[in-house]
């Protein structure tokens, strides 16, 4: 999901950083989760009193949150684990366009790609010597397994 840049885009990253969802980050706060959404899509900005509130609930200081105009734009997305659980990440605009170019780039979607990335970086914090186009054509190999991670293409 899309967020603006400034208050709601430094919202969502710094939720994700918490772990939390829009679910968590409400029964923390005692801000409704249509609130939250609210407030991470720039629709509604918070008073003071929830900037405290938020604050409180992601153990940050309200400071990080009120100084927050030049914030880029952010997208988030949630990452499944093998065990099923879910878990927000937010990236900077600049990035997922980056991912999204290396995607069109291979004819995978975007999901494959960061799925390669990650495998990528995992891999060579272990000390592996594998390149991220070997990563990546392993991926794709998997794509047969997962069709939904392939681009439709247009003939």
């Amino acid at each position: 999901m899309h967020h603006p840049k400034g208050f709601p885009s430094k919202l969502v990253r710094l939720r994700a950083e918490a772990g939390m969802t829009q679910k968590d980050l409400a029964k923390a706060s005692g801000i409704s989760v249509p609130q939250i959404g609210r407030y991470e899509t720039g629709v509604s900005k918070p008073r003071m009193t929830a900037i405290v509130k938020l604050a409180r609930a992601l153990d940050v200081d309200a400071s990080e949150l009120v100084e927050s105009d030049d914030y880029p734009e952010m997208f988030e997305i949630s990452v499944i684990s093998t065990d099923g659980s879910s878990s927000p990440i937010a990236l900077p605009k600049s990035t997922i366009d980056w991912l999204q170019a290396d995607a069109d780039k291979h004819g995978v979607t975007l999901e494959a790609t960061l799925a390669a990335m990650i495998t990528f970086a995992k891999e060579k914090n272990e000390g592996s010597e594998v390149t991220y186009e070997e990563v990546l054509a392993e991926t794709v190999e998997l794509l047969d397994k997962w069709p939904t991670l392939r681009q439709s293409t247009k003939e």
